[in-house]
């Protein structure tokens, strides 16, 4: 069945399929743009599209460690051997059932909303499906998709007019009331920040309380680290104690708590995680520079962006596009991250750089402090040319008129910004293995 999309519209079709139970593959096609549904007994089993924001092997990089030629040579051995490909990924365990059907059904998502826009367009529905996608494991309920692919359609309609303070607000409420779930602090926290307050406390008790191995291993990783280690190797928990300092230590414990939080967000959370432990690494160097309180610049860097972490998990319940969400979080997170940190008890001046690290003007206790952090954020955006992960990249010279604009500390004027710019890449890979 074949024909012209102004007569039969996308949503008729998915419904047809949906409702007649029928297995095949519908393509789609406008000015070059070429997509395809595939449906098994009317559920949605893949999608396929040559979209820049539609590349399934783009998202299962981001998920996997594999590289592009990795997936597309097993996606080649599937082709060859009639497999399905995403049954094939997940029963190898190199990616959760949980995380592919997430991908495809924001592929699919994205896919029905960008249809839903064209003007003019042509389909092709075939009986046919290709075995790479044969009894997979993803169905996705078709009468579902179109609903959510409508509420993303009319909020991309409404664009500017979606109320983001309001929502802001009744998350903000919310913390307030103690109706959303934040995640609660963890019990290691508040032994090291009992043990910070404490001046008869060894480092022994401290370093015999961390136990969790992933959190060991990567506090392990940061401290043989080049921007850590000065010569000797550390090998345990102790000496990395020593060398990283109390603060240094709750502000890394206090991410590996927030990096478990969302995982139906793991992978957005990670660059969000990998942006702020390179955003910390520059504060420090920037603070030991200017022989500043160095630890506290290295907790206040690692945890200036909580709020995106948390919101990442609070925002589920709102039927938001992805552009909003990403506006809401932008606009948000700062003061969410606030409220997150009072809950926590965490000190004044990391309250203070979490809500002003966009705004230092508006700090009291530490300015200075908050802005080494907007200066040392700023920085962490700053490269030659973008990575791999898809990270936000700023040129240098708009780094410095930022630091211009921000900047009012004396010395912090004077700090040599381009030489640890240079350094951003060396530190983006770094942290991308922690």
């Amino acid at each position: 069945m074949h024909g012209h999309l102004n007569f039969i519209s996308l949503i008729d079709l998915i419904q047809w399929t949906g409702n007649n139970k029928r297995s095949g593959t519908l393509a789609l096609s406008n000015n070059g743009q070429n997509k395809k549904f595939y449906f098994q007994d009317g559920k949605v089993i893949f999608v396929d599209s040559d979209s820049d924001n539609e590349r399934i092997v783009d998202f299962l990089i981001q998920a996997s460690s594999l590289s592009r030629q990795e997936i597309l040579d097993k996606k080649t051995v599937c082709d060859n051997l009639g497999l399905p490909f995403i049954g094939y990924l997940v029963t190898e365990n190199i990616i959760s059932k949980e995380i592919v059907e997430k991908i495809v059904l924001t592929i699919a998502r994205s896919a029905v909303t960008d249809v839903m826009k064209w003007q003019a367009g042509e389909f092709e529905f075939t009986d046919v499906l290709p075995g790479f996608v044969l009894n997979g494991p993803i169905e996705l309920d078709s009468t579902m998709l179109l609903m959510q692919s409508a509420v993303i359609f009319d909020d991309s309609r409404l664009g500017n007019t979606i109320d983001t303070d309001f929502i802001a607000n009744e998350l903000k409420k919310s913390i307030m009331k103690g109706t959303i779930d934040l995640p609660a602090i963890p019990d290691i926290i508040q032994q090291i920040q009992e043990k910070i307050n404490d001046p008869n406390a060894s480092i022994e008790q401290i370093a015999d309380g961390i136990t969790d191995q992933i959190l060991v291993a990567n506090l392990l990783r940061i401290c043989n680290s080049p921007h850590y280690r000065n010569s000797a190797t550390i090998h345990s928990v102790k000496e990395a104690v020593v060398l990283i300092g109390l603060k240094s230590l709750l502000s890394i414990v206090a991410v590996h708590a927030l990096s478990s939080f969302s995982p139906q967000n793991s992978n957005e959370v990670r660059k969000v995680l990998k942006h702020s432990l390179v955003c910390a690494m520059i504060a420090r160097q920037i603070a030991r520079d200017m022989r500043n309180n160095f630890e506290l610049a290295f907790m206040c860097g690692l945890l200036h962006d909580i709020g995106k972490t948390v919101m990442l998990d609070m925002l589920n319940d709102y039927m938001l596009s992805p552009e909003l969400r990403v506006r809401v979080i932008e606009e948000h997170h700062a003061e969410i991250g606030y409220q997150l940190a009072k809950k926590w008890n965490f000190g004044e001046e990391i309250q203070e750089c979490i809500r002003y690290h966009h705004s230092p003007d508006k700090a009291v206790i530490n300015r200075s402090m908050v802005e080494l952090i907007c200066l040392a954020n700023s920085m962490t955006h700053t490269s030659d040319q973008p990575g791999s992960q898809g990270e936000i990249f700023l040129s240098m010279a708009q780094c410095n008129r930022h630091c211009e604009s921000n900047v009012k500390s004396v010395e912090l004027q004077r700090a040599s910004v381009n030489k640890h710019i240079e350094q951003v890449k060396n530190m983006y890979k770094d942290a991308w293995d922690f």
